[in-house]
């Protein structure tokens, strides 16, 4: 693997921060962060979508529960709370297939680039879902283990204007992985949105989520 500088490590949940051990070494290479090498991989960043996603559904489901407490036999709330304790449930299983992905790609691989840290969710009211701390300034490529169908990455400007355009996936190198790359760098700087599409196996159909972040260059 000559054209990146990659990491091995399982991705937690919590979306904790993990470093480089002796064993962590690819061909005597320190590995730098994805934020630094420019190069992410799409499951590592669904990944942070979704343990956001469940962080907010978490806080909606608290807050129903204290609710609940001072008004037990409120029907409308313990609609609300089976609600969001389904899309909870069918969102952990996503995360968990995301995750099979990645340790897969790991344990056939032994490398792959290192993900940034989000902080945690802020207390009630809930937010929208930002990522304003994921550093997109060395933005390079995208790389994609599995079903490539839909699959394109969109780079957008907070007044919805289209900053980046990616190339068409090519396979990368022998490692069994595809690879989107930017068709030139790009020449902006402030809070952009990622979007990204593609196949999804556990939904069967194409999803599309966003991740926000900044560009500083």
């Amino acid at each position: 693997m000559k054209t990146i500088q990659v990491c091995i490590g399982l991705f937690m949940l919590a979306v904790v921060p993990f470093g480089c051990s002796d064993d962590d070494i690819v061909d005597d290479v320190v590995v730098p962060d994805a934020e630094e090498t420019g190069t992410f991989l799409e499951q590592d960043l669904h990944v942070l979508y979704l343990s956001r996603q469940d962080d907010l559904i978490a806080e909606e489901i608290a807050s129903i529960e204290e609710e609940l407490a001072n008004d037990p036999d409120n029907q409308d709330l313990q609609g609300q709370l089976e609600e969001l304790e389904g899309r909870r449930e069918a969102n952990t299983e996503q995360i968990n297939f995301l995750n099979e992905q990645i340790e897969e790609i790991v344990g056939d691989l032994a490398v792959r680039p290192r993900v940034p840290r989000l902080p945690p969710v802020p207390p009630p009211p809930l937010p929208c879902t930002c990522f304003t701390d994921v550093e997109f300034s060395r933005l390079q490529q995208i790389l994609l283990a599995g079903n490539a169908e839909g699959f394109s990455v969109t780079v957008f400007t907070e007044n919805q204007e289209v900053i980046a355009e990616f190339g068409n996936l090519t396979d990368f190198e022998d490692t069994g992985l595809q690879v989107i790359s930017l068709d030139e760098p790009i020449d902006f700087q402030g809070n952009v949105t990622i979007q990204i599409s593609k196949f999804f196996e556990p939904i069967g159909d194409i999803t599309t989520y966003s991740i926000e972040g900044n560009i500083n260059l």
